[in-house]
């Protein structure tokens, strides 16, 4: 897709949008003037989500067959210890794919065939590569999927048990698109 879209929504003015966070924004604050009572019964309002939602989706469905690269780098014999594990995505676009096909909202879903017993506890460390993104933290295997179906990949949902409250407003900001994916590094837990 090309880097600037517009949309042209009937005779209306047309949506520009630069990147997919930039119509995650946009689509997030649309959504929101929706729901007061002047945008309730707005078609233009209704058509401007609609085709933000579809910019979206084909963003989406062209991340839905990559994987992450999924490492574990050390695992404790008898579960004393948290399982070391890397996480390496392409892009930012990779990481909110995951953040949005978790059934935990603040959660992550990692598409991967090395599943880990549920329960596991894993010191977590993850790579956006396109932005030269690294953060860590604590992480807790809560569900797994063994089978691919339409819905949902072969993979496992994570939990983020120590995050501060500012840092899920913070993952929350980012799945709406208002916070950068650059702020994600203040998702990393002090050792």
């Amino acid at each position: 897709m090309a880097d600037q879209t517009d949309f042209e929504i009937g005779l209306h003015k047309e949506i520009q949008v630069s990147n997919f966070f930039e119509a995650i924004d946009r689509l997030a604050g649309f959504k929101a003037e929706a729901m007061l009572p002047s945008g309730r019964s707005d078609p233009v309002l209704a058509q401007r989500i609609k085709e933000l939602e579809l910019y979206r989706d084909a963003f989406l469905k062209q991340v839905a067959l990559r994987r992450p690269d999924f490492r574990v780098v050390e695992q404790s014999k008898d579960g004393s210890h948290p399982t070391v594990v890397e996480i390496g995505y392409s892009s930012g676009l990779e990481f909110y794919e995951g953040l949005s096909l978790s059934l935990n909202r603040g959660g992550l879903f990692v598409k991967t065939e090395a599943l880990l017993p549920i329960d596991s506890v894993l010191r977590l460390t993850v790579r956006i590569e396109n932005l030269h993104i690294e953060f860590k933290l604590t992480a807790k295997v809560i569900w797994i999927n063994p089978r691919e179906t339409s819905a949902r990949p072969v993979g496992m949902g994570l939990k983020f048990p120590k995050l501060t409250n500012e840092q899920r407003a913070l993952l929350e900001e980012f799945m709406q698109g208002s916070a950068p994916a650059a702020t994600l590094v203040e998702l990393n837990e002090s050792p």
